[in-house]
């Protein structure tokens, strides 16, 4: 993962007992990510060492240490990441800086020898107490229990596991679900802080699970959520100390990635996108998505076809009469296509053999680098759901890093002028979101909206790709939370009895 912005950006994060597996874990990602850490601890030399080691690791945003009180006091935002013995006192002793901010508390009543049996503390939940304890002034949060802490000390590693937020106040926990979500969690809403005793008590669950079945990760992962709007982050970015951290905004970066070589037949796509990741300074991590236009795809895979070596048919001759096109050029396109609905000047509306309706079956001369360019066109790629897939799996052997791809077309549309950009593949993200009986912001149900998830993201890279000679056809995607689930771009056709246009 790589930073989302620039570390002036974003919230100081102070981590009180941080030098713990947790602590620590949390301390590196976040560094990670371009966020400035502070180590609060009683053992400054422990600190200092922890400080040097992910230094070492992550040179951008130095994480730097000090007591857990001054750590408290010059962090923006508060982690208490320590045993359940010393949950209260730590507390205590840094109450009067944690005034007005967030504590994300990770406090977990673990009573040894018997860590695998819940025991909930009298008051109901460890953190619920603390809530009491500080009163309103303070907006605490329960957050990370539940998360194997040594996943988090691997950079790069899929945390296969959610993180549920609780606490009373929802703008808290939206910051919090963004913080999890810039060091690739996937984080929930969980309710309020009552309901933090739910998560304390899975970690004791958790840790008889491991123990039980001889593993080390157990985590939990909530079914259900298809809607990834549901999962949208909402971002919470203070620029400097004082700012209302009440201010919510969403944000999705779209980002061109450079120095991508003209592609030709054969070439490696997962070694363009790569080499074009690191050359933007950026580094993949999962939840990406990944926007490839067609016509690097289609070159890759030499779906070249000389025109030279066309012999159009009679129907290919009739038709281009009235198009006013070469017949070799429309002999491709009935080759490409299962239907021919609109003939006129200069445009042929087929139904694609991959089933979208579109001009031309997407043949074009455009951006085509051949030495005799009148003689050359490119077609769509044989199968691009199929090529998502198989780069999909490609990056995640080589970077462990899941990601979901989309390779997108410029499309008109019946209904408006211009052309925008499409999916024509996809693979590892919702293409299609199915709203229908989720509540309006009034509570009533919706009766008939889907969205095109695909097709607005195809549409925003599209912007940053150009349609002429930018040369950036990759658009790398981030910050858009989503439930990965198998889906392709077929299922963005309208079927023929329900499209009123054919």
């Amino acid at each position: 993962m790589a930073p989302a912005t620039g570390s002036a950006a974003l919230p100081s994060i102070a981590i009180l007992g941080g030098t713990g597996n947790e602590g620590s874990g949390l301390a590196l990602r976040w560094a990670h990510a371009g966020y400035r850490v502070i180590i609060g601890s009683r053992n400054a030399e422990k600190a200092a060492q922890l400080c040097t080691r992910i230094n070492e690791r992550v040179a951008a945003t130095p994480v730097s240490h000090a007591s857990n009180r001054d750590a408290a006091a010059a962090g923006q935002i508060v982690v208490l990441s320590v045993p359940y013995a010393a949950q209260r006192s730590t507390v205590e002793e840094v109450r009067d800086a944690l005034e007005g901010k967030i504590l994300i508390d990770t406090t977990v009543p673990l009573v040894p020898p018997k860590v695998a049996r819940v025991q909930l503390p009298e008051a109901g939940s460890a953190v619920a107490a603390i809530q009491r304890l500080l009163g309103e002034s303070v907006k605490v949060v329960s957050a990370f229990q539940n998360v194997p802490a040594h996943l988090l000390q691997e950079l790069g590693h899929e945390v296969d596991c959610d993180v549920l937020v609780c606490g009373d106040d929802v703008q808290a926990r939206e910051t919090v679900i963004a913080l999890a979500t810039d060091i690739g969690l996937r984080a929930l809403h969980a309710g309020p802080i009552a309901n933090s005793a739910a998560a304390e008590a899975l970690t004791s669950i958790l840790i008889s699970i491991n123990s039980r079945y001889k593993v080390s990760g157990a985590g939990i992962r909530i079914t259900g959520l298809d809607n990834p709007q549901t999962l949208a982050v909402a971002a919470v970015r203070p620029t400097e100390p004082g700012l209302d951290t009440a201010v919510v905004r969403r944000e999705l970066r779209l980002i061109a990635l450079g120095g991508v070589p003209l592609v030709r037949p054969g070439h490696d796509l997962c070694e363009t996108i790569l080499n074009a990741v690191a050359r933007s300074g950026e580094e993949l991590r999962s939840g990406d998505v990944l926007v490839l236009a067609q016509k690097i795809v289609s070159k890759a895979q030499g779906r070249f076809v000389d025109l030279d070596q066309v012999t159009p048919s009679p129907r290919a001759l009739e038709l281009a009469k009235v198009v006013e096109k070469d017949p070799r050029v429309i002999e491709l396109i009935l080759r490409e296509s299962s239907e021919v609905l609109r003939v006129r000047r200069d445009v042929l509306v087929v139904v694609h053999r991959l089933g979208f309706v579109m001009a031309n079956a997407g043949i074009d001369f455009s951006n085509v680098d051949a030495e005799q360019e009148d003689s050359r066109v490119l077609l769509l790629p044989a199968d691009p759901d199929g090529e998502c897939g198989r780069l999909r799996a490609a990056l995640l052997e080589r970077v462990g890093a899941s990601i979901a791809v989309i390779i997108n077309d410029s499309h008109g549309r019946a209904w408006r002028n211009g052309t925008v950009g499409v999916a024509i593949g996809v693979s590892g993200i919702p293409a299609l979101l199915d709203l229908r009986g989720k509540p309006d912001l009034f509570g009533r149900a919706l009766r008939i909206t889907q969205v095109g998830l695909a097709d607005e993201l195809a549409a925003a890279a599209s912007l940053l790709m150009g349609q002429a000679d930018e040369g950036t056809p990759i658009v790398l995607v981030r910050g858009l939370s989503y439930a990965q689930q198998g889906s392709r771009a077929a299922d963005l056709v309208r079927p023929k009895e329900l499209d009123l246009f054919r």
